[in-house]
């Protein structure tokens, strides 16, 4: 994992700051540094971007607080967050079931597919079947047998794997960039993979040799969008962040931003 100086989160959080739009209060929002477009990534300036960087700048402006952004590793977002040591996190986290056993999610900002990825030159027949729990569609478990399949740790995609392909070996990574730079050094046989993060690569020359297989058909374990979490049972925070995203669908800022990141519109 990449490391950034702190001083990166606290020039967003002045930024934010700076406005004069803010009230006395201040939530702390947990952040990661590791590149993950074009949810988020800290360019060659030194300055974050992506739509999850313009949204909690938009986000706190709207919920009328300060935001001091407290920057971890992925993994460590949602125990930091039941540790109380920020108050809400941001990073591409899917809604599912599972997760909200420990935390609470605002309403989705976005929702994003899940990708099946390996060499253009594995001729290997992916297919799909009726999962037995009757949930639909998924990866046929014999299509894989035996195979390496790379995840990043703690996602949904790690818990697909788990759930539904248990004759492959799931290989953890911290994070998405680490997954994608074992399958191009032969340590993996594929990747399963959001397919906004995927789909960069794929068009870069390290990805030529690369392809999607399967466009994993959606379901519970992948969850229901994309959203921030706060701390369980926290209400006021929730009802706040809610009420801010709500203010930003309705003057179409959300959709300026998902236009911009992740369709390329101007």
């Amino acid at each position: 994992m990449r490391t950034f100086k702190s001083a990166l989160f606290a020039g967003i959080a002045l930024t934010l700051a700076a406005s004069g739009a803010f009230a006395e209060d201040t939530l702390r929002l947990g952040m990661t540094p590791e590149p993950y477009m074009p949810f988020t990534q800290v360019n060659a300036g030194g300055e974050w971007e992506g739509l999850e960087a313009d949204l909690s700048r938009a986000l706190c402006e709207k919920m009328a607080v300060k935001c001091d952004i407290n920057q971890m590793a992925w993994d460590g977002l949602i125990p930091s967050l039941k540790e109380n040591k920020v108050d809400f996190i941001i990073g591409a986290f899917s809604i599912t079931d599972e997760r909200r056993k420990v935390v609470d999610f605002s309403t989705p900002y976005y929702t994003e597919g899940t990708s099946f990825v390996g060499a253009k030159s594995d001729t290997s027949e992916i297919k799909t079947v009726d999962a037995a729990d009757g949930t639909g569609q998924i990866i046929d478990p014999a299509s894989v047998e035996g195979k390496i399949i790379g995840v990043q740790t703690s996602s949904v995609q790690s818990a697909y794997v788990a759930k539904y392909l248990p004759g492959a070996e799931a290989k953890s990574y911290d994070t998405a960039d680490n997954s994608v730079a074992d399958l191009v050094a032969g340590r993996v046989d594929y990747v399963l993979i959001p397919d906004l993060y995927i789909q960069t690569f794929l068009k870069s020359p390290d990805g030529a040799d690369y392809e999607v297989k399967v466009e994993v058909p959606k379901n519970a374990v992948l969850g229901e969008g994309v959203a921030y979490a706060v701390r369980k049972g926290d209400a006021a925070t929730l009802e706040k962040v809610n009420a801010g995203l709500a203010a930003l669908e309705k003057d179409g800022q959300v959709k300026t931003l998902v236009d911009k990141w992740i369709f390329g519109k101007k």
